[in-house]
């Protein structure tokens, strides 16, 4: 399973790329912005982290963290 990088998932603007990081941490229903299947935990047994997160069609990983960092050097305030 690949980590998603920021440039494959088209957000054309800041706030929409942490509207979609806040709607994963808040744990609400997400599509995957590359196929549109649902997003699932990564961890689910383990510890119930909410900062990763699997498409099982697309075989890509999400890490939050990672996420946010290249938002964060992608779109400077």
């Amino acid at each position: 399973m690949k980590r998603v990088m920021l440039k494959e998932l088209n957000f054309k603007t800041r706030n929409e790329a942490l509207a979609f990081l806040k709607k994963l941490w808040e744990q609400q229903k997400a599509e995957c912005p590359i196929c549109g299947n649902e997003l699932e935990l990564l961890h689910k047994k383990a510890k119930k982290s909410v900062c990763d997160w699997q498409c099982k069609n697309c075989n890509k990983a999400y890490k939050a963290i990672h996420l946010l960092d290249e938002i964060n050097e992608h779109f400077p305030d």
